[in-house]
C-alpha cells in the first residue's frame, strides 16, 4: 500500500489585521505610495504629472466606497492629475475577494519560538530553558503584546485587495494587498448590488411653431 505526502505547515509569517476605517486609510496611503514610485517615481516618467481615473467597483459595498474616496483622496496628494472622465487618464481598477476559511485546524506558533512585535523585533528561543532577566523581560513584552492587542486572534475571513492601472492593453502597474478582518464585519467588504449609475439629467425643450 502506497504512502501519503506528509502535510507540513509554512514558517511562521505575520499578516495585518483591518478593524477600523483608519486602517483602509493606512491601506489606501499604500497603495497610492507604491503607485507613485511605479508611474512616477523613476526614469522617464519621473517628474511628469500623470492622470488618473479610478474607476468605482462594479459591485458596492462599505469598503469598496471608502476605499475609492480615500484612493483618489492620497494619490492627489502624492502628484497625481485626477479625473471624473473615463476618457482622460489612466484607469485605475480595484477588486476586493472575499475568502472564508472553513477548516484551518489549530494554527499553533513555532515550537520555542516567541516573537514581540515592538519598534524592532524581539527574539527569544527556547525561553522556558534559559531563567535570565533579558528573557523575562521578553515574556513580559509578548504578554503586554496580547494584552493590548498587538498581538490578536486569527478570524477565519480575509480579504484581498488587487489594484490595477492599465495603459491600453497593457498592466501599467499591479498590487495586492491580503489582510484579516473581523468574521463579525465582513458584511463590510460583501457586494450588496450593482453600483448605482450616475444620474442623468435632462431638459425638455418645447418647440412652438410659426
Amino acid at each position: 500500500m502506497s504512502q501519503v505526502p506528509v502535510a507540513t505547515t509554512y514558517p511562521v509569517t505575520f499578516q495585518k489585521k483591518m478593524q477600523a476605517a483608519q486602517h483602509w486609510d493606512i491601506l489606501a496611503a499604500d497603495v497610492a505610495t507604491r503607485l507613485q514610485g511605479t508611474l512616477i517615481g523613476s526614469g522617464e516618467q519621473q517628474g511628469r504629472s500623470t492622470t488618473l481615473y479610478v474607476k468605482q467597483p462594479r459591485y458596492d459595498s462599505d469598503f469598496g466606497e471608502a476605499f475609492h474616496n480615500l484612493l483618489i483622496t492620497h494619490l492627489l496628494d502624492r502628484g497625481f492629475s485626477m479625473s471624473e472622465n473615463p476618457a482622460v487618464g489612466l484607469p485605475v481598477t480595484y477588486n476586493i475577494q472575499v475568502v472564508s476559511h472553513k477548516d484551518r485546524g489549530f494554527i499553533r506558533p513555532t515550537p520555542g519560538l516567541f516573537t514581540a512585535l515592538t519598534g524592532t523585533v524581539l527574539v527569544i528561543r527556547d525561553v522556558a530553558s534559559h531563567h535570565t532577566a533579558a528573557a523575562a523581560v521578553g515574556v513580559g513584552a509578548v504578554a503586554l503584546d496580547v494584552a493590548t492587542g498587538f498581538i490578536t486572534d486569527n478570524p477565519n475571513t480575509e480579504v484581498i485587495v488587487t489594484t490595477s492601472v492599465m495603459s491600453g492593453d497593457r498592466y501599467a502597474a499591479r498590487l495586492r494587498d491580503i489582510y484579516y478582518v473581523s468574521d463579525n464585519n465582513v458584511d463590510q467588504y460583501i457586494a450588496k448590488g450593482p453600483v448605482s449609475p450616475p444620474p442623468v439629467t435632462t431638459r425638455i425643450v418645447e418647440v412652438v411653431g410659426p
